[in-house]
């Protein structure tokens, strides 16, 4: 008798694992991607540069972003939102630090798992080459490396000075940019051999985090397409550490 309840219970355990299996595999979302690889072309060493992809919810059920998996330490993906309604889109970001003092091609990836059964697992993929100096790019060189801004005087426009360093006129473009966080302005006339212009940054006074690191990306219009990634670091404002004016003045905490 014992036998038999347990044989009944077992099956029926068994039934509802299978039942649930299936509810859970059948799902009928669908992840579009925009792009699944990205160039950053040059890239400061020891800053943080990042990129987002856009993923698109194409079925008839939501997509669910269930996680990503940098390949590395050096690459970081926050995920701000992991459930995507239909006709919806959400990003993800991944975020790269480059080693300090390094030089040269740099090849990094992610592992992301939604529910399309169809795309269940896809990486997500970038490149770059690290350099140490921003004088000595071709064919243009840049007056700085990463664009610094204190969150104090955040409201001011940045300029990034770039220059021609080659023998033939060239024309640069805005690859990608993190629109929500920057307003990039580049120059729209050709900047000829030897001469100078100016890439204008302003960053979105409505963002509230009082320190972001986010990165641009533009391209020359050269034979090879060279690219370059612009890290924009926002910091806090230096805490202003105040003496005490009187010996008589207590400071809480201390005794």
């Amino acid at each position: 008798m014992r036998n038999s309840v347990l044989v009944i219970l077992i099956a029926t355990l068994t039934l509802c694992g299978i039942a649930l299996a299936q509810e859970t595999k059948s799902t009928n979302a669908k992840v579009f991607i925009e792009e699944t690889n990205f160039d950053f072309g040059y890239i400061p060493g020891g800053e943080v540069v990042s990129h987002s992809y856009y993923l698109h919810s194409r079925g008839t059920d939501s997509l669910k972003i269930l996680n990503v998996k940098p390949g590395c330490g050096c690459t970081k993906a926050p995920l701000k939102k992991d459930v995507v309604a239909v006709g919806d889109s959400a990003n993800v970001e991944l975020v790269f630090t480059s080693s300090k003092g390094g030089r040269g091609a740099v090849s990094k990836s992610a592992t992301v798992t939604c529910n399309d059964n169809d795309r269940s697992n896809f990486q997500l993929t970038f490149k770059g080459m690290t350099y140490d100096s921003p004088d000595s790019l071709r064919p243009l060189s840049l007056s700085d490396a990463t664009i610094k801004i204190d969150a104090e005087g955040r409201s001011k426009e940045a300029k990034l000075e770039v220059k021609n360093v080659s023998k033939t006129n060239v024309r640069i473009h805005l690859v990608s940019q993190p629109s929500d966080y920057l307003k990039i302005d580049v120059p729209d006339s050709e900047i000829k051999p030897g001469k100078e212009k100016e890439i204008k940054v302003r960053v979105n006074p409505l963002v509230n985090d009082e320190e972001f690191k986010k990165s641009f990306t533009f391209a020359v219009n050269d034979s090879a397409g060279t690219r370059y990634t612009v890290p924009v670091l926002v910091t806090k404002a230096a805490d202003v550490t105040q003496t005490l004016s009187s010996p008589d003045k207590k400071v809480e905490g201390t005794h």
